[in-house]
């Protein structure tokens, strides 16, 4: 049996007055404009035929399978941000107002040189970006991750004075747009760790309610916190050294050393996150200072000092129910930078999400005094050091990860309709008894593909369904799914690192695929951590990295 999402699709529209003439001049803007030598195929969405021209046909076996962008000057089709798949580039997708944000960012901050504007409109798209839901959200990036992959090369503009005014400009514009998002992204970044990964403490709140603010009363909880724990601790490390010697009872040894080992280990688990991510922490911070070391204090040594010393306290006890307020209260204090935001009313989403677009202002005022020579010297796998902290906010977090390669892969034509699509990473999962396909909510190494093989039932339809579908994963299984009756049609191939983010089938086919991948393990891995999809399971995360070794060795 195979289980599968039952979500429905529904084509998004243009405006009613839309004419074929519309259509007609955007493909002649397209073609004139897009270089990558694929032939330009646009259907106008309100046509309703489902079979394409014998020109069309004839056409698109000489397009690949990736995601690219168009941004034009062409308002008439009240749509100015097209993305492009194999099957039509003419595509507005379910999502185009946040699109749009995008489009008249790009516009203002290149075009027009309109600062004020392009800050006015990073702040609305940035907005609504920080308060999407987390599958729109992956919906939206993954097509624009497609756009900016290799610095920028899947996009395109049309050339226009109010917009990219000469093909030499092309390639600039291209990595400026690149940039232009980095800053978006990088505050995408740090809000899923803070927020979504419950990472807010009362430093690193305070660091984002007073950086660049007159007001500093804030820093009161900072020094109550830092000198509650300093005390807490010093007060247990004075009780270690001025205690004589304990004779235990021996009936309680055993039970005492495991109670002292199992908290110590708690205490370890509790510290790792923060020696872990402390590069990420401390480029919240913009880098070294005094909250960053007050932080990495309060979270990593002292929570140290106590695994030490708190073993040996909890072993010496006189009884187990000492033992166990004495461990208690030992992993309490590792705990009360942490819950002190509740406790004195801060609201840690409002305060970081004000906090990311005040730094996303400042790296677009620095971002104004880039030179050409500065934006090259930002992207690609070799950003030069000098150039790594040009921003002004101090927190691009994977600089080696701007315009990497990756993209979406729309198998089949569908326009997402996000109250009914399910978009989520695909467990697939290999059985004697059924294939199953499952959505999840995060990526496990049942959902890593590293390649997909499929046909068509007919490669006449706008909107065609698979008959055939052949998924190898990286643990090397194979998992076949077969509609087609011995019948054998033109066979597609994609070879990297994949995931499925959009499957639904019926008992005698399959009508919506779509995928998400690199043609590498590692660049899919920095993909999926630079544009915060969706988490990655440890083993998911390892398999990754060792099929990146092996392609190195």
């Amino acid at each position: 049996m195979m289980r599968a999402s039952t979500s429905t699709t529904t084509p998004a529209t243009v405006a009613s007055d839309s004419s074929d003439d519309d259509y007609a001049k955007l493909k002649d803007i397209m073609e004139a404009n897009c270089k990558e030598n694929l032939p330009i195929i646009v259907v106008d969405p309100e046509e309703e035929r489902e079979e394409y021209s014998s020109e069309e046909i004839a056409a698109l076996p000489n397009r690949d399978f990736k995601t690219r962008l168009f941004i034009s000057a062409l308002h008439s089709t009240d749509n100015s941000f097209w993305v492009r798949t194999h099957h039509t580039d003419s595509t507005i997708h379910a999502l185009s107002e946040i699109f749009s944000y995008i489009e008249d960012y790009f516009e203002a901050a290149y075009a027009r040189k309109s600062h004020i504007t392009a800050k006015a409109t990073v702040t609305a798209g940035l907005t609504e970006l920080l308060q999407m839901e987390k599958d729109e959200y992956c919906a939206f990036a993954t097509i624009m991750g497609s756009g900016l992959a290799k610095n920028g090369a899947c996009t395109s503009f049309e050339i226009d004075n109010a917009l990219v005014k000469s093909t030499k400009d092309m390639d600039d514009a291209r990595k400026r747009l690149v940039i232009l998002m980095d800053i978006i992204f990088n505050k995408i970044i740090v809000r899923r760790f803070l927020i979504d990964g419950d990472k807010v403490n009362i430093f690193r709140l305070v660091h984002c309610l007073t950086k660049g603010q007159k007001n500093k009363n804030s820093f009161v909880y900072v020094i109550f916190s830092l000198l509650l724990q300093a005390c807490m601790v010093y007060f247990v490390a004075a009780e270690v050294f001025s205690t004589d010697s304990v004779e235990r009872d021996p009936t309680l040894a055993y039970g005492l050393y495991s109670l002292a080992t199992l908290g110590s280990i708690f205490g370890i688990f509790a510290l790792l996150p923060d020696v872990i991510n402390a590069k990420t922490i401390r480029r919240i911070y913009g880098g070294y200072g005094p909250l960053q070391m007050i932080d990495f204090i309060v979270n990593v040594v002292m929570p140290l000092v106590l695994v030490v010393i708190g073993w040996y306290l909890v072993s010496i006890q006189d009884n187990y129910i000492d033992a166990v307020i004495m461990t208690t209260a030992l992993l309490f204090i590792s705990e009360i930078d942490d819950q002190l935001p509740a406790l004195v009313g801060l609201n840690k989403e409002v305060i970081v999400v004000n906090y990311l677009i005040r730094e996303a202002k400042i790296d677009y005022n620095a971002y104004q005094g880039f030179s050409v020579e500065d934006i090259d010297n930002m992207i690609g796998s070799d950003v030069k050091k000098s150039a790594r902290n040009l921003f002004g906010g101090g927190m691009q977090q994977s600089t080696k990860s701007r315009g990497v390669d990756f993209n979406d892969f729309f198998i089949t034509n569908s326009i997402d309709d996000h109250e009914n699509t399910m978009y989520k990473p695909f467990s697939v999962i290999r059985s004697d008894y059924g294939h199953e396909l499952d959505p999840s909510d995060f990526i496990s190494h049942e959902c890593l593909l590293q390649s997909v093989e499929w046909r068509y039932t007919d490669t006449s339809k706008i909107k065609p369904t698979l008959s055939y579908l052949r998924l190898v994963k990286m643990t090397g299984s194979v998992v076949e799914i077969d509609f087609s009756n011995g019948e054998r049609g033109e066979s597609f191939r994609i070879d990297g690192a994949f995931i499925i983010t959009h499957f639904v089938t019926s008992s005698t086919y399959i009508s919506t695929l779509r995928l998400c991948g690199s043609e590498s393990p590692a660049s899919l891995l920095k993909a999926l951590d630079y544009y915060s999809l969706w988490e990655l399971s440890s083993d998911a995360r390892s398999m990754l990295k060792k099929k990146k070794e092996r392609r190195v060795n």
